[in-house]
């Protein structure tokens, strides 16, 4: 049985609301979110506190808001507020030998931070600048993910490929088999088919459990494939 490492996240509530991301409508319904199985996903419309919520679990982790290992220190851009102060993580018996964290929109800084550490370290075998955004977010993986490791990653299937995330599936398994623990947001349906995953939908201020069929992801893209003219021609009508 796969070891886990973070049970949840329990969140405090606060008094001012006014303020983001205080203000965001999931958190008056939310009182802790539990990680019970070795993978999570986290889904939802753009704005619905997906990242924020990934981002906390980052700063309870004690992982660079900004994305990377507890290594990496680099701030491009600090928030004044967030929720780490108002949230305590919830921890299963065992920790993990390896940590990181992954976000799609600081990636690029993540990178340049990655190579002025891995100077001479021999991590890598080129720069990751040198491959295209998914070819380096794969290699990343592949070669940095160490296992028996908690590991965040925030919308990792931007600039892949269908290939490359089936790819990143396998390397996800291995992972797994080997004491891994994920927690992932994510727009991706095709991500969502990994087994025995749990999905937790944000949507009209709350955190649901889904099913992968009960999602809208999952029932949006059937209804594309399914009556492709009729969704296209309601779409433009609208």
């Amino acid at each position: 049985m796969t070891k886990l490492y973070l049970k949840g996240m329990k969140y405090e509530k606060v008094v001012n609301t006014s303020q983001f991301p205080f203000s965001l409508p999931i958190l008056s319904d939310l009182d802790q979110l539990l990680f019970e199985r070795p993978v999570t996903f986290l889904i939802g419309e753009n704005g619905s506190g997906k990242s924020t919520i990934i981002e906390t679990i980052a700063g309870l982790m004690d992982l660079n808001l900004e994305g990377g290992s507890k290594n990496n220190f680099f701030v491009s851009y600090k928030e004044q507020t967030s929720l780490v102060e108002a949230s305590r993580p919830i921890r299963y018996p065992s920790y993990p030998k390896d940590s990181y964290f992954y976000r799609a929109e600081s990636y690029y800084n993540l990178m340049t931070d990655i190579e002025m550490i891995d100077q001479g370290a021999g991590v890598f075998t080129r720069d990751l600048h040198t491959y295209s955004r998914g070819e380096s977010f794969y290699e990343l993986v592949a070669t940095r993910f160490f296992g028996q490791g908690f590991y965040l990653l925030d919308e990792p299937e931007t600039g892949l490929s269908l290939s490359t995330q089936l790819q990143l599936m396998v390397l996800m398994h291995e992972l797994v088999e080997d004491d891994s623990q994920f927690v992932i947001a994510t727009h991706s349906p095709v991500l969502l088919f990994f087994p025995n995953a749990r999905i937790y939908e944000f949507t009209e201020g709350k955190i649901i459990k889904r099913t992968l069929q009960e999602t809208k992801i999952y029932q949006e893209w059937a209804m594309i494939f399914e009556r492709k003219e009729q969704f296209f021609q309601k779409l433009f009508e609208s």
